[in-house]
């Protein structure tokens, strides 16, 4: 990649970045705090802005087809520079009053470089779920048009969450960004997004600079008590096993033994698979911050916007959104005001939903009560480093909530004894000890001040704010030990995504409350030592794993951002027919290529070039289409095999005019699959490319 599409890339994210700043800066302007504002405004800015410019042709596609080129990329650019140019004075004034801009610019920055060199010497984008998520963004930086195609299933609509990957399309499409290097820098830039976003949580709710760049760190960078767990048992720093660490809840139902998904940030950003949860994590923690902070009718528009482009980005967020709002409006109003305010947000949403709503998408299967509850020590093995500051936190303001000692350790010891009765009756420990916290933060914040008694009034303002974040991220983490989402994954796998998708969203929220709560945790006059001690195990818990991802990283050598490089090293005929196609093919020609597992380099002509294959990983298109796709599935599997294998010369012409494809790859994959013999039928079809020990061929006029 040369430099002028890098810089006209980073030219579209200044845009962006401007249009968000004017209109955060704007929504923004009775906060009393102008330092604050003004970070805040910064951190805030990029995510809201990329959604403010997909929006014109985001919303237009649920009615009608939408060129990208000419009305989508078009449109939002037109859209930031009126908000610029309506707001560029009040913009002005709100970075004008702040001397200290360079700590959210440092902090985004320095993550992004760092990202940039953590990727570096494993930037190929294979084997996971990298080759699905780079269908869709390549896909998407092809495709002419909205609604999008389905990359793996050619002539279908996408039935796949894809907006949140639309957001840094568009400008990667507009900016000539090849493909390949835009995965990794959209890689790069989700983890820094997310670290200005948590940022601007903690400032614009009322912590410090410190507390915000601490939360900052939680959430990109924090790792899992069970980094230590390894360390302790002997595992060198650079050999921690984060998939380990990630595959921490196991459930036993009916004598089989099921694996649950708890990904974290820190897991998430360095696999780097750009799935919709990863996406998202910017705009959750931009939601947190935002999400009922503006009283006016404005701000109630806003979050509406910004609720409907989560959910679009990533429906798994529904309960995280929903905790969210309704934390976000108790920081600020009574209990009444805040449930209309969140209905008349959620009712404000539901245009913006609109075309999210008409796509295709996996079927939602209904709500099953689970019968296991996670254990205890699994749970702290995740959560551990960020339950430790908000439940010392909370037994600090219990008690500091009563002016009579033993009244306030009466209660400071009835909640964690609550929980414990609730994991004992339930057989949940997470859901029994959640259940305590959750009574004790409630109990807390609904307490009314009484006349002479300042000790009896309830936390206001950072600490209020900390508590309702800690609550909602610990209600998400109990979540799946009451009820998990129907799937298709059978048995043994059965709660696998409720916890995966519950727990990826508790991780921040907990997070931004242990920022937000730390002041009161390290305040108490009482077992100052054991506080603090229990304190300093929570930082090194936390930086094990950051630890072991430096040390991993100054083993390797080598690498590149450009994510087909394997391709070159590998298979270079393949590498030169995908560039082949992308100066000759048509951006919707229809590929055929050899089908197989998932996880594997099939479909990787189509994936490379961002035009659609007949049929990509059969076993995704099942689960997002689930039974009304088999019967389309096997008939293509079946038609992709003849194709390969039948000499029948006027059977494969039907086959590839009844599919509409334009080109057949014989490359790799092909001839190890199918033998050097194999597509016996090419002498009917004109070979139009061949280097490398690759061919392609379409069919003769």
């Amino acid at each position: 990649m040369t430099a002028l599409p890098a810089i006209f890339f980073a030219l579209a994210l200044l845009l962006a970045g401007l249009g968000g700043a004017a209109v955060v800066s704007r929504l923004l302007a009775g906060e009393k705090d102008p330092q604050a504002r003004a970070e805040a405004t910064f951190a805030f800015a990029l995510p809201v802005g990329l959604i403010l410019a997909a929006l014109p042709g985001w919303i237009p596609s649920a009615y009608y087809r939408v060129g990208i080129d000419r009305f989508a990329i078009r449109m939002g650019a037109l859209l930031l520079l009126v908000l610029v140019a309506a707001y560029w004075k009040c913009l002005l004034e709100r970075f004008r009053a702040s001397r200290r801009l360079w700590v959210p610019a440092a902090l985004g920055a320095g993550v992004f470089l760092a990202w940039i060199v953590l990727r570096f010497p494993v930037g190929d984008i294979r084997y996971t779920e990298k080759p699905m998520d780079f269908a869709v963004l390549n896909g998407l930086m092809t495709t002419p048009s909205l609604p999008f195609a389905d990359p793996w299933l050619s002539g279908a609509r996408f039935p796949y969450y894809h907006f949140g990957t639309l957001l840094f399309a568009l400008p990667l499409r507009a900016a000539g960004v090849p493909a390949e290097y835009g995965y990794n820098l959209v890689a790069a830039l989700l983890p820094a997004l997310a670290a200005l976003a948590a940022y601007g949580a903690v400032r614009i709710r009322g912590g410090g600079r410190k507390l915000g760049l601490l939360a900052g760190f939680l959430v990109v960078a924090g790792g899992t008590p069970d980094a230590l767990r390894q360390w302790l048992s002997g595992q060198p720093l650079a050999e921690i096993d984060f998939w380990r660490s990630s595959r921490r809840v196991l459930d036993l139902v009916d004598g089989k033994v099921g694996e649950c998904i708890t990904e974290w940030p820190l897991f998430t950003f360095r696999l780097a698979d750009l799935h919709p949860h990863a996406m998202t994590l910017p705009l959750v923690t931009v939601l947190a911050g935002l999400l009922g902070r503006v009283a006016t009718i404005p701000g109630v528009v806003f979050d509406a916007v910004l609720v409907a482009a989560v959910l679009s980005a990533n429906p798994w967020d529904l309960p995280a959104v929903l905790l969210i709002l309704a934390a976000g409006n108790l920081m600020e109003r009574p209990f009444g005001r805040s449930v209309v305010r969140s209905a008349v947000t959620l009712a404000f949403a539901i245009p913006f939903l609109l075309p999210f709503l008409a796509a295709p998408r996996p079927r939602f299967r209904g709500l099953t009560w689970w019968p296991v509850g996670t254990g205890a020590v699994d749970a702290f093995l995740h959560f551990g480093a960020l339950a430790v500051v908000p439940a010392l936190a909370l037994g600090i303001a219990v008690v500091r909530s009563k002016v009579k000692s033993d009244e306030a350790f009466f209660w400071a010891g009835f909640f964690p004894a609550a929980g414990i009765l609730a994991a004992v009756v339930t057989k949940k420990p997470v859901l029994g000890l959640a259940t305590g916290f959750l009574l004790g933060v409630a109990w807390l914040l609904l307490q009314k001040p009484r006349t002479g008694a300042p000790a009896a009034a309830p936390p206001e303002g950072a600490l209020k704010a900390g508590f309702l974040f800690a609550a909602a991220g610990v209600a998400l983490a109990a979540t799946p030990d009451a009820v998990v989402v129907t799937d298709t994954y059978g048995e043994q796998l059965a709660r696998m995504n409720t916890v995966f998708k519950t727990f990826s969203d508790a991780w921040p929220l907990l997070a931004l409350g242990t920022a937000l709560l730390l002041p009161l945790a390290l305040s108490t006059r009482r077992a100052t030592v054991t506080v603090r001690v229990c304190l300093m195990l929570a930082v090194v818990a936390t930086l094990v794993h950051p630890a072991g991802a430096v040390f991993a990283r100054l083993r390797q050598s080598g690498g590149t951002l450009d994510g087909l490089q394997w391709m070159t090293r590998e298979t270079p005929g393949d590498r030169l027919l995908v560039e082949w196609l992308r100066r000759h093919a048509a951006p919707a020609a229809v590929i055929a290529e050899a089908t197989g597992n998932p996880y594997t380099d099939y479909a990787r002509i189509g994936f490379a070039t961002g035009r659609p294959t007949v049929l990509g990983w059969a076993n995704h298109e099942g689960l997002w289409r689930a039974e009304a796709g088999e019967v389309e599935i096997r008939a293509r599997q079946t038609d992709l095999k003849l194709l390969y294998t039948s000499s029948d010369v006027p059977m494969v012409i039907d086959i590839v005019r009844r599919r509409k494809i334009d080109y057949i790859v014989w490359g790799s994959l092909e001839q190890r699959d199918f033998g050097a013999l194999g597509f016996p039928a090419r002498g009917g079809f004109k070979r139009v490319f061949q280097d490398g020990g690759t061919a392609i061929f379409e069919p003769m006029q």
